[in-house]
């Protein structure tokens, strides 16, 4: 199974391909050399967020919709939902057990409020 950075690389390459741009091109468009958009393309080199958003720009894509895009391979798709359930599970490991045994106790009192109104 390829790795993460392989699919990055592989929906750059793809992009790269359909605007027909050779790796020179989009190298000097977003300020990096042909032989780096090479790596990158190779999973030799992991492309820093300054560059997937810079890559997204020229793909006239959003980097979210880039790295969702090659996340979608793992069968992990990219959403607010997860993302915020991502947040708060980080958040909620976080706490002491103490405070994760009064944060349970919170969720469980709010969904009786959601489930029973005005109870």
């Amino acid at each position: 199974m390829p790795s993460f950075n392989e699919r990055v690389g592989e929906v750059v390459k793809r992009k790269r391909q359909r605007d027909r741009l050779t790796q020179n091109d989009l190298g000097s468009r977003i300020g990096v050399s042909g032989s780096y958009i090479s790596s990158i393309e190779s999973a030799q080199s992991s492309a820093r967020i300054t560059e997937i958003e810079a890559l997204a720009t020229v793909f006239r894509t959003t980097a979210f919709d880039l790295l969702s895009e090659a996340a979608a391979a793992d069968g992990y798709k990219f959403s607010t939902t997860h993302r915020d359930r991502d947040a708060f599970l980080t958040l909620y490991d976080a706490l002491s057990p103490e405070h994760q045994k009064m944060a349970r106790a919170f969720l469980l009192f709010l969904r009786e409020q959601q489930d029973h109104p005005g109870a």
